[in-house]
């Protein structure tokens, strides 16, 4: 047993509370941090830590919420107990947005973990250089097109694991369009190369990969022989109802009942996002809204700035936050941990079968 920032790290397989049990068979630890602790990991995550401290590529198919990151932010503790020690386990989380890497590398803070990402500031890019992380979040352009950063994982010999996040962004963004259109980040589609750098598992997670995609992602990163994890991405808590709507309504005539609501309950109004499918459909919703005197709301897309952002995401994290109804682009549905969001609107929804289960 150990202690270290704020963690208590348990070995042993018997401790006098009867409430909490260890997994004998992986050796696992109980993680308490100031405000909480893990009583049990889920079946699939002791399954996906088994095979990656086995050494197997895991693809892991679960839905959003579901627990997938703790897979890999449990990784270092377990596999630095089964090598006593012997030598630094670093990871590398290869993520889609920066508002991910920000939100996860905090959250390890909070756990007493080391952990950043590439660019944060030029104090922390000299400390990744000297490998002072145990966690390090980036985006493949940094990773692969950036010479310091591609040598950096090259020689190192720290990097036990390797870690897709949104592996679905993969595909989407990766590949030319249809009509033979430029990728929308080229380095997406390149990104198997990773597997060349670095000689170690490699954790492929999403919540929202067909079969096709799941068969398009193996090929890339040459998972012959990996373990796959698929669960069902039914949620029987979840309702559906399609109404169908004339486009020459006014969209302030088809949102009255919510803009109505909002003038009514204000700051005490359901929290509801509406998902638009274009960014000019985004803030054409968002300025009918206006027009009709509305406040606590906001608009969230791609090209929101990045200050701006990071205020909409730490409100929306906030179960009583002032906004109460987010109009937003698929950029809001990826990775975002929003509170106390019951109600969702798909406003003309996406033609993308993916983009429209993320949102």
């Amino acid at each position: 047993m150990f202690f270290e920032k704020g963690l208590l790290f348990c070995s042993c397989y018997e401790l006098y509370y009867p409430d909490i049990q260890i997994f004998s068979d992986l050796n696992l630890f109980l993680i308490f941090s100031w405000n909480s602790y893990i009583r049990e990991l889920k079946p699939f995550q002791k399954e996906t830590l088994k095979n990656l401290l086995d050494g197997r590529d895991v693809y892991l198919s679960m839905k959003t919420g579901g627990g997938k990151s703790l897979c890999y932010e449990a990784f270092p503790v377990l596999w630095s107990e089964n090598h006593q020690l012997s030598s630094a386990c670093n990871v590398l989380v290869i993520s889609p947005l920066i508002s991910i890497m920000k939100e996860q590398s905090e959250f390890l803070k909070t756990l007493g973990f080391t952990s950043t990402y590439i660019g944060k500031t030029p104090e922390e890019d000299m400390m990744i250089l000297d490998e002072r992380f145990q966690f390090l979040f980036t985006s493949p352009e940094a990773i692969l097109s950036i010479t310091k950063w591609r040598n950096m994982v090259t020689r190192s010999q720290h990097f036990k694991l390797i870690v897709i996040d949104e592996a679905h962004t993969v595909i989407r963004w990766g590949e030319s369009g249809a009509g033979g259109d430029e990728p929308f980040r080229a380095w997406y589609g390149k990104i198997g190369e990773i597997r060349s750098l670095v000689q170690c598992p490699i954790l492929l997670m999403t919540a929202t990969a067909n079969k096709a995609a799941r068969a398009d992602l193996k090929r890339k990163f040459a998972l012959n022989n990996c373990h796959e994890i698929i669960d069902n991405p039914d949620r029987d808590n979840i309702k559906l109802f399609v109404k169908k709507v004339k486009s020459t309504v006014p969209i302030a005539d088809l949102f009255f009942f919510l803009i109505k609501l909002l003038r009514e309950k204000k700051e005490l109004c359901e929290r509801f996002i509406i998902f638009c499918h274009s960014i000019k459909l985004c803030s054409d919703v968002f300025s009918a809204f206006k027009m009709e005197k509305c406040h606590n709301i906001d608009m969230y897309h791609s090209k929101t700035n990045e200050a701006v952002k990071e205020n909409i995401r730490k409100d929306m994290q906030d179960a009583n936050g002032k906004i109460r109804v987010l109009i937003a682009t698929s950029a809001a549905g990826m990775g975002v941990n929003f509170q106390a969001v019951n109600n969702v609107i798909h406003f003309s929804p996406q033609k993308i079968w993916i983009l429209l289960c993320s949102s």
